[in-house]
């Protein structure tokens, strides 16, 4: 266990030397049977959750619906619909992939009103304990790259029902300059241990 604490620290310590430009944004969910909730600093995102369907909302979204589609080992699959705060109607389409650690993560989103689509395409893995990832952001109406996202985190299971992950994300713009770290602790309580133990590692720009 010694050694897993050791490895959490490592992840951050290369943060030391940009204190003054590190976002810090910690995130909770709390289980129990089908039911979850998530409290999340990142745009202060509150999300509720009840079997495969989910409720939402941020600084971006007035209210959010998300509905899971496709639940199959290795693959999963979801519609959503955003009311956003500018007062904009989104739908959109997300969809994963996974292999022996490996993932690959895929998002488009059409805005009725402005009639822009735009896309999310990440890869990464999640190998015993440790994961990462790189996303890349997209404006599918004229093919423009907007940035790219890598993150890194690992996950310490302190028990059956309480885990944590501290975790690092660094953005680059479509120039590739880099912009401020964001750090936090992801906190994952189960209240009852049939809850499935788990982490969402990847936070994207949209939610």
């Amino acid at each position: 266990m010694n050694k897993k604490y050791l490895l959490a620290l490592t992840l951050m310590a290369p943060m030391a030397s940009y204190a003054l430009s590190v976002d810090v944004e910690n995130d909770l969910t709390v289980r129990s049977g089908d039911t979850s909730v998530l409290v999340d600093q990142d745009k202060n995102k509150l999300q509720v959750k009840y079997g495969s369907l989910s409720l939402y909302k941020s600084d971006d979204v007035q209210l959010g619906t998300e509905l899971d589609v496709v639940d199959l080992p290795g693959l999963s699959g979801s519609v959503h619909y955003e009311y956003t705060e500018d007062d904009d109607s989104v739908i959109g389409l997300s969809t994963g992939f996974s292999l022996v650690g490996i993932n690959l993560n895929t998002k488009l989103d059409w805005n009725v009103n402005e009639t822009e689509f735009d896309a999310e395409l990440g890869t990464g893995y999640a190998i015993a304990g440790l994961d990462g990832d790189v996303t890349t952001y997209w404006d599918v109406d004229d093919f423009d790259y907007n940035g790219l996202d890598l993150s890194l985190g690992y996950t310490l299971p302190l028990s059956d029902r309480f885990s944590i992950r501290p975790n690092v994300t660094v953005p680059f713009d479509d120039d590739f300059s880099r912009g401020d770290y964001s750090a936090g602790i992801s906190i994952v309580i189960a209240l009852d241990t049939h809850s499935e133990h788990h982490t969402e590692h990847h936070k994207n720009r949209a939610d």
